[in-house]
């Protein structure tokens, strides 16, 4: 199991400021961004992550865009990638994106699909060849909402559909749920702990806690 931190916050600063802090323990990050608009919160927006020159080499990146018009944010992470080493680009299924033809468009960047906690398996269009599918287990938008564990059902559906590539858990992922998750017959490839490793004053503790998990 990987662990990939999730870090959403409202000024550009602040993302270097967490992936300096958790850079010596993580080498991969998944990077929110919402619009205010297909959720209600707004971050930092692409742009401004340019314009600040975040430039980071040492580590890799994925996108999660809880954005409506993701095709217009995709076109700014193309310019954002000379200064992150970025690799994957998450984009919601409800806003029904064209997965095939967005690799087509972006060729750099893979793409995953990311399930809010009220789409089902069974509604989706084919999605098998799909490097990664990352299961809400919150509603979208804010960090500390309340974990939703009918959510981890979404892990054994994908699976008996034969879906064999990675899945990911993102939202309230902390050491009071993660023993829920680990309880499942089907668990994740991937956890995405955001406050729990962002906003502790116990950091130390958390990732050897998370250590323990990976191993």
């Amino acid at each position: 199991m990987e662990i990939f931190p999730s870090i959403l916050e409202k000024e550009a600063q602040n993302y270097l400021v967490q992936i300096n802090k958790l850079s010596p323990y993580f080498n991969h990050f998944q990077i929110d961004i919402a619009d205010g608009i297909y959720v209600p919160n707004k971050t930092v927006q692409i742009d401004e992550l340019i314009n600040y020159g975040l430039r980071i080499t040492n580590c890799t990146f994925e996108f999660h865009l809880m954005v409506k018009d993701f095709e217009t944010e995709i076109k700014k992470l193309e310019k954002l990638r000379n200064f992150l080493n970025i690799k994957t680009v998450l984009i919601h299924a409800s806003l029904s994106p064209d997965y095939s033809l967005l690799s087509k468009t972006y060729p750099l960047f893979s793409f995953g699909l990311v399930l809010n906690p009220e789409d089902k398996v069974s509604l989706l269009p084919s999605y098998t060849l799909l490097p990664i599918i990352q299961i809400m287990t919150v509603h979208p938008g804010f960090q500390g909402q309340p974990f939703l564990p009918e959510t981890l059902k979404k892990i054994e559906q994908l699976r008996q559909a034969n879906y064999r590539n990675k899945i990911s858990l993102d939202g309230a992922v902390n050491d009071q749920t993660i023993p829920l998750i680990l309880a499942q017959k089907y668990r994740p490839d991937i956890l995405c702990p955001g406050s729990f490793l962002t906003k502790t004053v116990e950091l130390e503790k958390n990732i050897n806690y998370l250590k323990k998990i990976v191993r």
